[in-house]
């Protein structure tokens, strides 16, 4: 546990490191050959950069969610503001089996897609059973407010937190449940 939270301490440290302005101390002297007189200047330029690298595909796991299920998710454009993305998880308890699968549809108000704030509405579907015993059908809509952003070229880290509403019911049973609860979402992958 302690090593996977300096990987995730790590990670977040790193990815600061691309955000951030550039300075840029200029100094110059001109000499004027007919006259000998000289000019020096001192400037101070301060400028942003953006990363406008195109990206059409990408896949990542949400780390938090690996304590409790494998995933991977993959996200395809849709258009400058809208990202499609679908996943498949598989619990990571040994006496527990079944898959389940999501389909995010990601709205970027700012019109680049797969960078910085965006608004995600999903659905999930999952089938779970628990060792010989019982099974689970449970089902899942909510929304998500994240961030993505990219550290390196390829490199995505995405940060994100929303509401889900779950309603399920167990076989061998007649109980059902339903309710909701706080999805929180650290995703790193890899986009193109």
């Amino acid at each position: 546990m302690k090593k996977i939270m300096y990987v995730l301490f790590v990670l977040v440290a790193f990815s600061t490191i691309s955000w951030g302005q550039v300075k840029t101390d200029e100094k110059k002297m001109v000499i004027n050959k007919t006259t000998g007189d000289t000019t020096y200047t001192e400037s101070v330029i301060i400028s942003e950069s953006e990363d406008i690298t195109a990206r059409n595909n990408m896949i990542t796991i949400n780390v938090l969610k690996f304590f409790f299920f494998y995933n991977i998710s993959y996200y395809r454009k849709a258009s400058e503001s809208v990202v499609v993305g679908a996943g498949i998880q598989t619990p990571t308890f040994g006496d527990m089996s079944g898959v389940g699968i999501n389909l995010e549809v990601r709205f970027y108000p700012n019109g680049k897609n797969m960078r910085g704030f965006y608004v995600a509405p999903n659905a999930s579907y999952n089938s779970f059973k628990y060792g010989s015993g019982s099974a689970s059908n449970v089902f899942s809509i909510g929304g998500l407010l994240g961030w993505q952003w990219f550290p390196g070229d390829q490199f995505a880290m995405g940060l994100g937190l929303g509401i889900d509403y779950y309603s399920g019911s167990q076989d061998n049973s007649s109980s059902k449940f339903d309710g909701t609860m706080p999805a929180l979402r650290f995703d790193v992958g890899y986009a193109w």
